[in-house]
């Protein structure tokens, strides 16, 4: 995912016959983020990067090999190019921990990710003016890693809603 730093209105309140004020800066900083979605448990690992490529990719592989010690990890990922790229296949050739599987080109309303990066707008950037952009990229990196997804559906990805 990617953040920048413009403010995005949804659905505000204001008094009749008043025009809401909404404080917008319309350029600023971007953030990448990375993350997966542990669909048994409901438990986000999100990281920050300076941008998608196959290095970030891999250092994020490796973060999950961490948090999931001694397991096998399978990891359905989008079509993104650096996620199949030489440095990727070079990786995945020194473990044999991962098993990593692509989503069909352009579907990313198969991705649960996609639901969390949705949920993540909803209930931290949206109607929201942060003039101090780490504290934003903070905030998002605390409702990641701290909030559970359980509750999110998930069935109607698979075709049982």
């Amino acid at each position: 995912m990617s953040l920048n730093q413009e403010t995005k209105t949804k659905n505000i309140w204001y008094f009749k016959g008043q025009e809401p004020l909404i404080e917008a800066k319309r350029k600023g900083q971007n953030q990448s983020f990375y993350g997966a979605l542990n669909l048994k448990t409901g438990k986000e690992t999100a990281i920050t990067v300076k941008r998608q490529n196959s290095k970030a990719s891999i250092e994020f592989l490796k973060k999950l090999g961490k948090i999931y010690q001694n397991r096998k990890i399978f990891l359905i990922w989008d079509n993104a190019s650096w996620h199949k790229s030489k440095l990727i296949k070079a990786f995945l050739k020194t473990t044999k921990r991962f098993t990593l599987m692509n989503f069909p080109p352009y579907t990313p309303e198969f991705n649960p990710q996609e639901r969390i990066w949705k949920a993540l707008r909803q209930n931290v950037t949206h109607n929201r003016f942060e003039k101090d952009f780490d504290v934003l990229i903070k905030d998002c990196l605390k409702y990641l890693n701290r909030n559970n997804f359980k509750s999110i559906k998930f069935e109607s990805l698979f075709g049982r809603d």
